[in-house]
């Protein structure tokens, strides 16, 4: 598609071109008008043209940059991943010790206030009698 359009802006050129001269030559301002707006059209048709295959090189260019910069820092990163690995492997176990020893303190806890509470119980029972 890119070459049609290449293609048209070459004819639109040429063709504007011709027909400029075709109205300077007969005296046609008209026509003189008609084939310089063409001829500029077929101008700037191609240096739009340019430009976006300019724009795309240049978006390549920097997609190429950007990856090579990525594969460096990933692989400077990969021992820091391996590190960080392992620090979280032994992290879950570490939770689960301070787990159980919180489970433990506050079952002593909860005995221990069911039995103040039963203790209390009584002596209020002993008295109420």
């Amino acid at each position: 598609m890119a070459v049609t359009k290449r293609a048209k802006a070459t004819i639109d050129q040429v063709v504007g071109g011709v027909k400029e001269t075709v109205g300077r030559v007969t005296g046609r301002q008209g026509t003189e008008a008609r084939g310089a707006i063409q001829r500029v059209k077929g101008q700037a048709s191609e240096t739009v043209q340019k430009a976006t295959r300019m724009a795309k090189q240049n978006v390549e260019k920097a997609r190429g940059a950007v990856k090579s910069a990525t594969q460096k820092v990933t692989g400077s990163a990969k021992g820091a991943t391996t590190k960080a690995r392992a620090k979280t492997q032994s992290a879950p176990k570490r939770a689960a010790g301070t787990a159980k020893a919180s489970a433990k303190k506050a079952t002593g806890r909860a005995k221990s206030t069911a039995t103040k509470t039963t203790s209390r119980a009584k002596s209020a029972a002993k008295r109420a009698s």
